[in-house]
């Protein structure tokens, strides 16, 4: 029997977000939160379970943590654990069927995708994001709310874009990159490079992905 229970990672603000979204889907039966820095229950009075030791069997799991950096480790912490089931949250009542979504991956209000899109594993789609035709998504990518993101657009593993940020059609980002809030690319961004403004620019180089 294929377990319908759901284990969000993390009780912060955006995991908030995907007991909600998975709420709306009603694809799952929403358990618990894991996370060992706070107790008891969110204000919306969901359940937190504890560290990785509280783990419900037979229940699949997401981690909402944001930095993409830190959500890689959380999961291999979590197949060291012996985790190895990961969900996928999508909170459209439907999607084109060349949209493809990996496990472990959160797309939460208002995300809209079009045709022929790749989305990773273990990826945050954050609030009210355009997603165009074409475009490729790695794994452990973030990208806060309101981003625009063009057609053929191709986002390596580990890409964390911030709120309101605009790509244009056909760049290429580079693993580990970060975009600044609000910025507009308009050119391919190196790896493990931070970029900033309209039109961004390269402001520092950050931690290797």
């Amino acid at each position: 029997m294929t377990t319908r229970n759901l284990v969000i990672v993390g009780a912060g603000g955006f995991g908030r977000e995907v007991a909600y979204a998975n709420e709306t889907s009603s694809k799952f039966d929403f358990v618990g939160f894991i996370d060992d820095s706070v107790k008891g229950a969110t204000p919306e009075g969901w359940k937190i379970l504890g560290g990785f030791d509280a783990w419900p069997q037979n229940s699949l799991g997401v981690v909402s943590i944001g930095n993409p950096r830190i959500r890689r480790r959380v999961v291999a912490r979590m197949f060291t654990a012996g985790i190895h089931s990961f969900a996928q949250i999508d909170s459209a009542p439907s999607r084109h069927a060349t949209v493809t979504i990996g496990e472990g991956s959160m797309l939460v209000a208002g995300v809209r995708t079009t045709i022929s899109t790749t989305i990773g594993k273990h990826v945050i789609i954050n609030l009210n994001c355009t997603i165009g035709h074409d475009v490729h998504i790695g794994d452990f990518v973030t990208i806060a709310p309101l981003c625009a993101i063009s057609g053929n657009v191709q986002i390596h593993d580990g890409v964390e874009i911030g709120t309101g940020a605009c790509i244009r059609e056909g760049v290429t980002l580079g693993a580990g990159c970060m975009i600044g809030m609000g910025s507009v690319v308009l050119k391919d961004v190196p790896a493990n490079t931070l970029v900033v403004g309209n039109p961004a620019k390269q402001l520092r180089e950050i931690e290797p992905w």
